[in-house]
């Protein structure tokens, strides 16, 4: 696992915690109550990365870990071509040598968001320089290791810093009295974290390969988002102001459908993804347990 002191790779290594052997990457090595070992490399040293995975040898190698912020992607390219091209190349040329499956996590950021309800047959159309590395990644990994899985996503839960996720600004910012921003021009398709890992491993038991669109079956906007928060957390969604973005705000942020199909997903687990307002109803009631121990990790 990529980023394993990260938000996915935190999650991820309570989830499947006792379920598999788990060793992990960060740019740091450091014990955990979550994996086996996290070894510490930093990604942009492509001349070990590959090293890494094969001295692991895993059956699987989920790759988290990127660069995923537009403006910190377009204020340091060199930094996002190294970790969300480079290095996955080398980790999935590594996982084709040693026959593991790669599981590599992608964006909903891979399309312009003109039109929204994206396939996995519609033409990508990355509207930032971090959609056109995380594209160019997925290109990689399809290129070099046969045994993959491309999920495309969006995602939400409660994170190790407690500051990452779209759900948390929403309920520390009430929380606090503080009056928000809901955009109801920019909409996506956004899952809980558990329910998206959970999904990832029942695909894999379902042999899923290629490119899945793995998020909530509904889209919403950012303020519609932070209406249902504010309802299932009983905060005061008065808080929140339905406002377009700041005419100030970078570019790639502004007025976007970004909501995914999911249902080439579903189809192959025999059932609905799950809604937003489900994920949200999730995510509260796993507050206390979940966030106290990836926080603690």
């Amino acid at each position: 696992m990529t980023s394993a002191r990260g938000f996915l790779g935190t999650n991820a290594g309570f989830s499947l915690r006792g379920k598999a052997r788990l060793v992990g990457q960060a740019r740091s090595a450091s014990d955990s109550n979550l994996y086996e070992a996290i070894h510490g490399l930093d990604l942009r040293d492509s001349a070990q990365v590959g090293d890494l995975v094969r001295e692991v040898n895993p059956d699987v190698v989920l790759h988290a870990a990127a660069i995923s912020g537009h403006e910190t992607s377009a204020n340091d390219p060199e930094q996002a071509f190294a970790v969300n091209v480079v290095a996955t190349q080398e980790i999935a040329r590594a996982a084709s040598d040693i026959g593991a499956r790669m599981v590599h996590i992608s964006t909903d950021a891979v399309f312009a968001g003109a039109t929204g309800n994206y396939s996995e047959d519609d033409e990508p159309e990355p509207f930032s320089y971090y959609g056109e590395t995380k594209l160019a990644g997925e290109d990689a990994v399809r290129q070099s290791v046969e045994d993959h899985l491309i999920v495309r996503t969006n995602f939400f839960g409660w994170s190790e810093t407690g500051r990452k996720s779209v759900l948390e600004f929403f309920v520390n910012s009430l929380r606090a009295g503080t009056s928000v921003r809901g955009y109801p021009d920019f909409i996506v398709t956004s899952i809980y974290v558990r329910a998206l890992l959970e999904s990832i491993r029942q695909l894999g038991e379902e042999g899923a390969v290629g490119t899945l669109h793995v998020a909530s079956s509904d889209a919403l906007s950012k303020y519609d988002y932070g209406i249902l928060v504010a309802d299932q957390f009983g905060l005061d969604a008065d808080l929140i102001d339905r406002q377009g973005p700041d005419p100030d705000a970078h570019a790639a942020s502004r007025s976007r459908d970004l909501s995914l199909d999911t249902s080439r997903a579903a189809a192959i687990l025999g059932r609905p993804m799950q809604t937003q307002g489900e994920g949200i109803r999730q995510a509260y009631d796993d507050e206390s347990l979940i966030a106290g121990i990836i926080r603690d990790r």
